[in-house]
Protein backbone atom coordinates (compact mmCIF):
# COMPACT_ATOMS: atom_id res chain seq x y z
CA UNK A 1 0.00 0.00 0.00
CA UNK A 2 1.02 3.29 -0.92
CA UNK A 3 1.63 6.50 1.24
CA UNK A 4 -1.13 8.83 1.28
CA UNK A 5 -1.94 12.29 3.27
CA UNK A 6 -4.76 11.29 5.64
CA UNK A 7 -7.31 13.61 6.22
CA UNK A 8 -9.47 11.79 8.51
CA UNK A 9 -8.74 8.90 11.36
CA UNK A 10 -10.57 5.86 11.00
CA UNK A 11 -11.08 3.47 14.04
CA UNK A 12 -12.43 0.02 13.96
CA UNK A 13 -13.68 -2.19 16.55
CA UNK A 14 -15.50 -5.70 16.83
CA UNK A 15 -18.41 -6.03 18.95
CA UNK A 16 -19.34 -9.93 20.46
CA UNK A 17 -21.19 -11.02 23.36
CA UNK A 18 -18.30 -13.08 24.14
CA UNK A 19 -21.11 -15.90 24.49
CA UNK A 20 -22.70 -14.58 27.54
CA UNK A 21 -26.16 -12.32 27.63
CA UNK A 22 -25.12 -9.06 25.63
CA UNK A 23 -26.06 -6.06 28.21
CA UNK A 24 -24.41 -2.72 26.53
CA UNK A 25 -21.58 -1.72 24.12
CA UNK A 26 -20.58 1.22 23.04
CA UNK A 27 -17.41 3.12 21.36
CA UNK A 28 -15.65 6.53 23.38
CA UNK A 29 -13.85 8.58 20.51
CA UNK A 30 -11.41 11.83 21.39
CA UNK A 31 -10.40 14.01 19.13
CA UNK A 32 -8.23 16.97 19.76
CA UNK A 33 -9.67 20.40 20.12
CA UNK A 34 -6.79 22.75 18.55
CA UNK A 35 -9.18 21.83 15.60
CA UNK A 36 -11.98 24.12 16.53
CA UNK A 37 -15.16 23.44 18.21
CA UNK A 38 -17.89 21.52 16.41
CA UNK A 39 -16.35 18.42 16.04
CA UNK A 40 -18.30 15.45 14.56
CA UNK A 41 -17.68 11.31 15.06
CA UNK A 42 -19.45 9.90 11.96
CA UNK A 43 -20.35 5.93 13.03
CA UNK A 44 -20.73 2.89 10.86
CA UNK A 45 -22.39 -0.27 12.02
CA UNK A 46 -21.86 -3.35 9.76
CA UNK A 47 -23.38 -7.31 10.34
CA UNK A 48 -21.46 -10.05 10.32
CA UNK A 49 -22.29 -10.41 7.16
CA UNK A 50 -20.30 -6.86 6.27
CA UNK A 51 -24.28 -5.71 5.37
CA UNK A 52 -24.62 -1.83 6.97
CA UNK A 53 -26.94 -1.53 9.87
CA UNK A 54 -26.83 1.64 11.00
CA UNK A 55 -24.99 5.45 10.39
CA UNK A 56 -25.29 7.96 12.85
CA UNK A 57 -23.15 11.48 13.88
CA UNK A 58 -22.47 12.18 17.45
CA UNK A 59 -20.56 15.49 18.22
CA UNK A 60 -17.82 15.92 20.15
CA UNK A 61 -18.29 17.73 23.86
CA UNK A 62 -16.32 20.77 24.56
CA UNK A 63 -13.02 18.55 25.45
CA UNK A 64 -13.33 16.27 22.26
CA UNK A 65 -15.05 13.37 23.37
CA UNK A 66 -17.75 11.48 21.45
CA UNK A 67 -19.56 8.46 22.29
CA UNK A 68 -21.83 6.47 20.81
CA UNK A 69 -23.90 5.19 23.89
CA UNK A 70 -25.60 8.64 23.60
CA UNK A 71 -26.85 7.13 20.07
CA UNK A 72 -27.75 4.27 21.93
CA UNK A 73 -26.63 0.56 22.94
CA UNK A 74 -24.66 -1.16 20.17
CA UNK A 75 -25.90 -4.33 21.42
CA UNK A 76 -29.48 -3.80 19.89
CA UNK A 77 -28.18 -3.96 16.65
CA UNK A 78 -25.89 -7.26 16.76
CA UNK A 79 -29.01 -9.91 17.02
CA UNK A 80 -26.39 -12.03 19.07
CA UNK A 81 -23.74 -11.60 16.01
CA UNK A 82 -20.92 -9.69 16.16
CA UNK A 83 -20.89 -6.35 14.50
CA UNK A 84 -18.18 -4.58 12.98
CA UNK A 85 -18.09 -0.43 14.22
CA UNK A 86 -16.42 1.93 12.67
CA UNK A 87 -15.89 5.50 13.55
CA UNK A 88 -14.14 8.53 11.67
CA UNK A 89 -13.09 11.72 12.93
CA UNK A 90 -11.86 14.93 10.77
CA UNK A 91 -7.81 15.03 10.98
CA UNK A 92 -6.41 16.18 14.02
CA UNK A 93 -3.26 16.03 15.75
CA UNK A 94 -4.23 13.56 18.53
CA UNK A 95 -7.01 10.97 18.56
CA UNK A 96 -7.99 8.07 20.13
CA UNK A 97 -10.77 5.29 20.40
CA UNK A 98 -12.17 2.57 23.16
CA UNK A 99 -14.64 -0.41 22.95
CA UNK A 100 -16.52 -0.91 26.58
CA UNK A 101 -18.44 -4.52 25.82
CA UNK A 102 -20.94 -5.04 29.03
CA UNK A 103 -22.13 -8.50 28.93
CA UNK A 104 -23.11 -10.95 31.92
CA UNK A 105 -20.19 -10.88 34.22
CA UNK A 106 -17.66 -10.08 31.67
CA UNK A 107 -17.08 -6.45 31.19
CA UNK A 108 -14.27 -5.47 28.81
CA UNK A 109 -12.65 -2.77 27.68
CA UNK A 110 -10.65 -2.62 24.31
CA UNK A 111 -8.05 0.20 23.41
CA UNK A 112 -8.29 0.71 19.48
CA UNK A 113 -5.60 1.51 16.84
CA UNK A 114 -6.32 4.00 14.06
CA UNK A 115 -6.21 1.84 10.25
CA UNK A 116 -3.57 4.22 9.19
CA UNK A 117 -0.69 6.16 10.84
CA UNK A 118 -0.98 10.44 10.01
CA UNK A 119 1.56 9.56 7.10
CA UNK A 120 -0.86 7.54 5.34
CA UNK A 121 0.94 3.72 5.81
CA UNK A 122 -0.83 1.02 7.69
CA UNK A 123 -1.13 1.15 11.41
CA UNK A 124 -4.25 -1.22 12.82
CA UNK A 125 -4.87 -3.04 9.58
CA UNK A 126 -2.45 -5.62 7.36
CA UNK A 127 -1.99 -8.70 5.55
CA UNK A 128 0.12 -10.19 8.71
CA UNK A 129 -0.32 -10.77 11.96
CA UNK A 130 1.65 -12.48 14.91
CA UNK A 131 -0.29 -13.49 17.99
CA UNK A 132 1.09 -15.01 21.75
CA UNK A 133 -1.61 -15.95 23.46
CA UNK A 134 0.03 -18.59 25.86
CA UNK A 135 -2.06 -21.11 27.95
CA UNK A 136 -6.23 -20.05 27.94
CA UNK A 137 -9.34 -21.64 28.55
CA UNK A 138 -10.67 -20.35 26.07
CA UNK A 139 -9.92 -18.48 23.25
CA UNK A 140 -10.83 -16.69 19.73
CA UNK A 141 -10.22 -14.52 16.92
CA UNK A 142 -12.12 -12.13 15.85
CA UNK A 143 -11.11 -11.10 12.10
CA UNK A 144 -12.77 -8.20 10.30
CA UNK A 145 -12.46 -7.39 5.97
CA UNK A 146 -11.32 -3.79 5.69
CA UNK A 147 -10.23 -4.00 2.16
CA UNK A 148 -13.28 -3.27 -0.26
CA UNK A 149 -13.09 -6.43 -1.77
CA UNK A 150 -13.05 -10.28 -1.15
CA UNK A 151 -10.04 -11.28 1.14
CA UNK A 152 -8.99 -14.86 2.29
CA UNK A 153 -7.47 -15.77 5.53
CA UNK A 154 -5.36 -18.21 7.01
CA UNK A 155 -4.36 -19.07 10.70
CA UNK A 156 -1.02 -20.84 11.00
CA UNK A 157 0.74 -22.42 13.89
CA UNK A 158 4.36 -21.64 14.24
CA UNK A 159 5.13 -20.04 11.50
CA UNK A 160 3.37 -19.09 7.91
CA UNK A 161 2.90 -21.97 5.40
CA UNK A 162 0.91 -21.63 1.34
CA UNK A 163 -2.12 -19.89 1.17
CA UNK A 164 -5.59 -22.00 1.78
CA UNK A 165 -3.89 -24.35 4.33
CA UNK A 166 -3.90 -22.95 7.54
CA UNK A 167 -5.02 -24.53 10.64
CA UNK A 168 -7.94 -22.35 10.51
CA UNK A 169 -8.98 -21.13 6.86
CA UNK A 170 -11.54 -18.94 4.95
CA UNK A 171 -11.84 -19.08 1.56
CA UNK A 172 -14.17 -15.95 1.20
CA UNK A 173 -14.93 -13.13 3.95
CA UNK A 174 -16.51 -10.34 1.81
CA UNK A 175 -15.97 -6.29 2.42
CA UNK A 176 -16.52 -5.18 5.91
CA UNK A 177 -17.99 -8.65 6.99
CA UNK A 178 -16.85 -10.76 10.17
CA UNK A 179 -14.97 -14.54 10.90
CA UNK A 180 -15.24 -15.88 14.02
CA UNK A 181 -11.94 -18.42 14.81
CA UNK A 182 -12.18 -20.47 17.81
CA UNK A 183 -9.15 -21.58 18.75
CA UNK A 184 -8.29 -24.92 21.19
CA UNK A 185 -5.99 -26.17 23.34
CA UNK A 186 -3.83 -27.50 20.57
CA UNK A 187 -3.39 -23.60 19.87
CA UNK A 188 -1.90 -22.63 23.18
CA UNK A 189 1.74 -21.91 24.16
CA UNK A 190 1.65 -21.42 20.14
CA UNK A 191 3.06 -18.71 17.92
CA UNK A 192 0.02 -17.70 15.49
CA UNK A 193 0.29 -16.23 12.24
CA UNK A 194 -3.16 -14.61 10.71
CA UNK A 195 -2.24 -13.89 7.09
CA UNK A 196 -4.85 -12.44 4.48
CA UNK A 197 -4.81 -11.95 0.81
CA UNK A 198 -6.12 -8.09 1.39
CA UNK A 199 -6.02 -5.79 4.62
CA UNK A 200 -7.43 -7.22 7.59
CA UNK A 201 -8.31 -6.28 11.50
CA UNK A 202 -7.24 -8.81 14.19
CA UNK A 203 -8.91 -9.01 17.66
CA UNK A 204 -7.88 -11.18 20.16
CA UNK A 205 -10.29 -12.72 22.82
CA UNK A 206 -9.43 -14.63 26.20
CA UNK A 207 -11.77 -16.16 28.27
CA UNK A 208 -10.79 -17.55 31.49
CA UNK A 209 -14.20 -18.72 32.82
CA UNK A 210 -13.80 -15.37 35.14
CA UNK A 211 -12.57 -12.55 33.52
CA UNK A 212 -12.52 -11.95 29.56
CA UNK A 213 -9.62 -10.01 28.21
CA UNK A 214 -9.69 -8.63 24.35
CA UNK A 215 -7.46 -6.51 22.70
CA UNK A 216 -6.37 -5.59 19.14
CA UNK A 217 -3.87 -7.23 16.96
CA UNK A 218 -0.90 -5.05 15.34
CA UNK A 219 -0.08 -6.20 12.12
CA UNK A 220 4.00 -6.88 10.95
CA UNK A 221 5.36 -4.38 10.07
Amino acid sequence: MSAVTASAAEFYAIVDNFAKKPRTAFMDVSVDTTIGAGIDVLFNVYDARGVPLAEFTVAANSYGLASSSSWGNLFNLAAGQPILVRAQTPYAPTDAATLHIDSLGASTIVSIFAILKRDGFPLGMGTDFAVALGTFPSARLLIANLSGSDVAVDVFKGSKGADGFGIYSNPRITATAIWKANLTQNEALSNLIVHASNPIIVQAVIDDGQTIQSFMVLPSQ
